[in-house]
């Protein structure tokens, strides 16, 4: 074959390479990104529950139960903060009248913990502390009271935006949702107060968790404080709340959605070697090594 027509059909060869090669980067491109799409939804909590870093943690996951509740140190000098359980050293104190936000509770040796994740990564003995008033000190005490919302959330949606609550007739608004969208908005529980007001227990709405919300008057901030939150109080080892239920739920999706992951680990390993053997097989060459002249 002529050197002109041998380096023509090189070059040709060349393209077809390039758009083989750019099919094949395409193609595990595509496989990549689904698995990292899983795996994101797989440590992703429905509540935002982020597990911390911590050895003990690791080492007591299925005997830690998730809390998420603020305490106070009112009782003692200085409370302190342990790397693990028991520790000799402390690595932190809550000092007298500090709080604390606790996300989870163990039970170790006889005695509950509770680690801070984001002050110190670490654990302090619960009984020093007094647990603040919040939503599950809430539902504790009105629990008989909820009942299943059958509306169709008309105010909430004539409004467009609702203020947020830690609980009914507490007096201290949070903040305010905005554009709330009534199709994907669903109350889990309501509550009526004296007045006649419906109040919406909200587990989780695009990033915010475990509120009320007034449905039928949205957006009033001027709501009496008729449930103002008493003082601190000992904390009791809570049985059942929703912030745990979800929490379960979700530990059991994950364990699902591993095996999902594992599956699309292998499929993205084997299709790539489909790949490279379909579109990446080199040429051969014929019998003489010139071809044909």
């Amino acid at each position: 074959m002529p050197y002109h027509k041998r380096t023509a059909t090189k070059l040709e060869d060349y393209r077809v390479m390039r758009k083989k090669g750019a099919a094949l980067a395409k193609s595990v491109f595509t496989l990549t990104i689904l698995t990292f799409l899983l795996t994101a939804t797989l440590f992703a909590g429905a509540d935002g529950i982020v597990e911390p870093e911590n050895d003990f943690y690791n080492q007591h996951r299925d005997e830690c139960v998730y809390l998420g509740r603020s305490f106070v140190n009112a009782k003692y000098n200085s409370v302190s903060i342990k790397n693990e359980p028991d520790a000799h050293d402390d690595i932190g104190i809550i000092k007298n009248g500090e709080t604390v936000y606790l996300e989870y509770s163990c039970l170790f040796d006889g005695a509950y913990w509770g680690m801070s994740q984001y002050r110190y990564n670490g654990w302090v003995k619960i009984d020093q502390l007094l647990v603040l008033y919040d939503y599950v000190a809430f539902e504790e005490d009105h629990f008989d009271e909820f009942y299943e919302y059958n509306g169709a959330y008309d105010e909430l949606r004539n409004a467009g935006a609702a203020i947020a609550w830690p609980w009914p007739g507490s007096g201290i608004p949070l903040f305010t949702i905005e554009s709330i969208d009534t199709e994907h908005f669903k109350a889990l529980h309501v509550y009526m107060d004296d007045a006649g007001r419906e109040w919406g227990f909200v587990p989780y709405y695009y990033g915010n968790g475990n509120i009320w919300v007034c449905l039928n008057d949205p957006l009033n901030r001027d709501t009496l404080a008729t449930n103002p939150a008493p003082q601190p109080a000992v904390w009791e080892t809570e049985t059942f709340h929703y912030d745990i239920a979800l929490y379960k739920n979700v530990q059991k999706s994950k364990s699902s959605m591993l095996i999902i992951i594992i599956i699309m680990v292998a499929a993205l390993v084997a299709g790539t070697a489909i790949l490279i053997k379909v579109f990446w097989t080199p040429q051969k060459t014929k019998p003489g090594g010139k071809g044909d002249d």
